[in-house]
């Protein structure tokens, strides 16, 4: 993605962002003064007659009479509908062409009495029919409220995430799933906008597009995206032109087209990981699998509500056995629930992996930390200035000055633990959740793989040092070995010190006279040459032959090693020693064929001289000298 094209979608991202906002607030404002409270009958209605009339005179006033009509509904069609379907067999779909008849007799009188303060009902007895107004009722509908909060949650997790990944995102692939996200919360029922929602819905149809577009600039693979683009911007014309012209809702062809690529993308990236066994990408895909889970079981609803509803078309009773209408509908049920499950689990595994930076590279910064913390100590503090203030007033009377005595321990306090408290935040969310730049277990695992496939036999030291200081963020590292002829401990390979390789490690406190792993905590020794020096030492070889240790320097973030960094550590030391066994065991193999060698080139030598010298004896004894021969 070139980067003049993704400051304006990250420009573009922001607006959206403050704008899906602005209609959600505005939805909500609609939602809660249209469905959160809703008007009902002062009275229950059964067969006809009015149950659980708590006014006295409309009791009296209904008492004995038969309610035939609330407003312009007609009670009595409902109970000859409901007579007509009386029987043994269940029935699911009804094919009565006037769709009044198939309404839900409750469901009805709510429609008929929505938003009116009086209303109108026809009551019948012996005499005639009599008609009267009376009041409606509010009452909390639980099912808008859970609707409402389910809602929330889900706005929640939208904009939230989309926040951290317009404020602390580098990656620039990343301002696209914040457009996903985004259009994923774009509000499409504002009660009188119904223009405006047939736009915002036909964004549907580019979602799919969207992320696959991530998927591929994650992958760094070469593709003609703009096809795709405007294939997705045709069909939303086209499906508006049908919505204005032949009113055809194009909904289910813009989603079906938006799960095709996701579950295109969803594909190419498991084969990615397949092919890579890469950690970043497996961990991508274990923040998206709940919405891949969501979106088959979505798949197998639509499936099996397509097999009910065909099978049942057309019929005026259920065409299949009860037991396998039973089977379909608890199939149905049970995908639904697992749909359910899938976007609960993309909301929690989604926003922990921006949280923990394990996916999208996300960092929660300080900014950020001292906000929430800034705003906490100003409310709780302000809270304790108000209750100290209330209780000095109500021990001492008023008095002038009460409000500045009361805020002296609140100030005092202020000052003395937010500072404190915001660095114990600081650490807590850099050893807690910044995981993505100290992995130690997945890079470990992934240098590992490095060594294997090298084969690095000369210069491995160099190797190991110079490829840890590149992959961990760590000031500096070191091998250590103990040097026969020198009878000391030595830095073997250094990096991100200024000590000279081969020099003499200076040991104050026996460290390394032990085979364990040894932590200096603080590691405040200045002293370059002292294993002090180092935060953490790790053994690698300790035997009577070979003794090696891995040192490693403090952290960049100047947190501390954790005991997940620990054992990575151990593992990446048994790792390396297995390694270091071999390219030991190949230079012994190595210098004992020289030594072998040099030895019998000195026999060799030994036995030329041998023969020289009892040629010469021989002639000596003819008296001939070598120089006349």
């Amino acid at each position: 993605m070139k980067d003049s094209v993704h400051k304006v979608l990250s420009k573009f991202g922001w607006l959206i962002f403050f704008f899906f906002i602005f209609l959600n607030l505005v939805n909500w404002a609609f939602i809660i003064k249209d469905d959160f409270f809703i008007k009902r009958l002062p009275f229950r209605l059964e067969e006809g007659s009015a149950v659980g009339v708590q006014d006295s005179t409309l009791a009296a006033i209904l008492e004995d009479k038969k309610i035939v009509r609330i407003d312009t509904l007609d009670i009595t069609r409902f109970e000859d509908s409901q007579n007509e379907t009386n029987g043994p067999q269940l029935l699911i779909f009804h094919s009565n062409t006037e769709d009044e008849e198939a309404e839900d007799l409750e469901s009805a009188i709510d429609e008929v009495i929505k938003n009116k303060q009086t209303v109108e009902i026809t009551c019948q007895d012996s005499l005639g029919r009599t008609l009267y107004t009376v009041d409606t009722i509010s009452r909390k509908d639980y099912s808008s409220f859970i609707t409402i909060a389910f809602n929330a949650l889900f706005l929640l997790f939208i904009f939230f995430n989309s926040y951290l990944l317009l404020r602390y995102s580098q990656a620039q692939e990343n301002i696209l799933i914040v457009l996903f996200l985004l259009l994923l919360a774009s509000p499409n029922d504002i009660a009188g906008m119904s223009d405006f929602n047939i736009i915002i819905t036909s964004s549907a149809a580019i979602l799919g597009i969207l992320f696959y577009h991530f998927v591929q600039e994650k992958l760094g693979n070469s593709y003609n995206i703009k096809i795709l683009y405007f294939i997705s911007i045709g069909l939303i014309i086209i499906g508006t032109i049908l919505h204005l012209v032949f009113q055809f809702s194009a909904n289910l062809v813009y989603y079906a087209w938006s799960i095709i690529w996701l579950l295109v993308s969803f594909k190419i990236l498991w084969k990615a990981y397949k092919a890579s066994k890469s950690m970043d990408l497996k961990r991508l895909l274990n923040a998206f699998k709940g919405l891949f889970l969501a979106i088959v079981a979505l798949l197998i609803a639509f499936l099996f509500g397509g097999i009910l509803y065909f099978t049942s078309s057309g019929q005026t009773e259920f065409g299949i056995y009860n037991l396998q209408m039973g089977f379909l509908i608890g199939f149905i049920l049970l995908a639904m629930l697992v749909f359910i499950i899938g976007i609960l689990w993309f909301f929690g595994a989604f926003t922990w992996s921006l949280l923990t930076g394990t996916a999208l590279g996300v960092k929660i910064r300080s900014t950020m930390i001292y906000t929430i913390v800034g705003v906490t100590f100003v409310v709780f503090f302000g809270l304790l200035d108000y209750s100290l203030g209330e209780l000095l007033q109500k021990l001492f009377g008023r008095f002038v000055g009460s409000e500045f005595i009361a805020g002296i321990p609140a100030t005092i306090g202020l000052l003395m633990f937010l500072n404190p408290v915001r660095q114990k935040v600081e650490r807590m969310v850099d050893n807690r959740l910044n995981t993505s730049d100290l992995d130690f277990l997945e890079k470990t695992d992934s240098f590992t793989d490095v060594i294997a496939g090298e084969g690095v036999i000369e210069g491995f030291e160099e190797f190991i040092c110079e490829n840890l200081t590149q992959r961990l963020p760590i000031k500096k590292v070191a091998l250590i070995s103990y040097n026969l002829d020198k009878k000391a401990y030595i830095f073997n390979e250094i990096r991100g010190s200024d000590v000279e390789e081969n020099s003499i490690v200076e040991d104050v406190h026996l460290t390394l006279l032990e085979n364990k792993l040894t932590r200096n905590y603080g590691a405040l020794n200045e002293n370059e040459q002292e294993i002090g020096s180092f935060s953490i030492v790790v053994p690698i070889i300790y035997d009577l032959d070979h003794k090696w240790f891995l040192a490693l320097g403090k952290k960049l973030d100047g947190t501390s090693y954790s005991r997940k960094d620990e054992e990575a550590l151990k593992k990446l030391a048994a790792k390396i020693k297995l390694s270091l066994k071999f390219i030991l065991a190949y230079e012994h193999i190595i210098n004992n064929r020289y030594v072998d060698s040099l030895e019998e080139k000195d026999k060799m030598i030994a036995r030329l001289q041998k023969q020289i010298a009892d040629l010469a004896i021989k002639l000596n004894e003819k008296n001939i000298s070598i120089e006349e021969s």
